[in-house]
């Protein structure tokens, strides 16, 4: 980022490499989270199935994914800061920032169900409604207030669903302690 707060863009002396991956970096998706949250639900039902090992394989591929998408979106942050908070405001991208909600309480009911480390658990659901209250008044915020809204067949799609599906308290909630409860009965 410049010092008046523009974006880089990459110099034409770039590698052709390193131009490749700063126009990904730039345009990556907010809806990549949505990899962590899918793959967890996945793990999450292969442990219910008693498929353990299927399950902590998936939950360490989980872990890898949700830091280097961290990493990554956090880098975009930083390096291409309009083009992340334009995406914020769009109708047809911003709600994809709510699968880092949802990739959150995934994670952190993967620790807890397979790993069995509430600590770890508790503190991806902190993170998460910290995550949904910030990026549920940012983004209805922008939208609200942008002078030009795209026209309702334009506007919604069925990404806004995410803004309910990502909420935290949920049933990621609820299935970690039906397990936990489950497994005190089985002892």
């Amino acid at each position: 980022m410049t010092a008046s707060g523009t974006d880089q863009r990459p110099d034409a002396r770039t590698a052709p490499g390193t131009a490749i991956a700063e126009a990904g970096l730039a345009g990556l998706s907010p809806a990549y989270f949505g990899m962590v949250m899918a793959t967890g639900i996945v793990s999450l039902a292969a442990q219910m199935l008693g498929w353990p090992g299927i399950a902590r394989a998936l939950f360490g591929l989980n872990i890898v994914a949700y830091v280097v998408l961290w990493c990554l979106t956090l880098l975009r942050m930083l390096r291409f800061t309009r083009r992340f908070f334009a995406d914020m405001a769009d109708h047809l991208r911003g709600p994809g920032f709510f699968t880092t909600v949802a990739a959150t309480s995934v994670l952190g009911t993967q620790f807890i169900v397979i790993a069995g480390n509430y600590r770890a658990g508790v503190v991806a659901w902190a993170l998460a409604c910290l995550l949904w209250i910030l990026l549920t008044y940012s983004i209805f915020t922008a939208f609200t207030i942008k002078p030009n809204k795209p026209s309702l067949d334009k506007g919604i799609s069925g990404a806004w669903l995410l803004a309910v599906v990502a909420h935290p308290v949920g049933g990621r909630a609820q299935c970690a302690a039906g397990h936990a409860h489950r497994a005190a009965l089985q002892a």
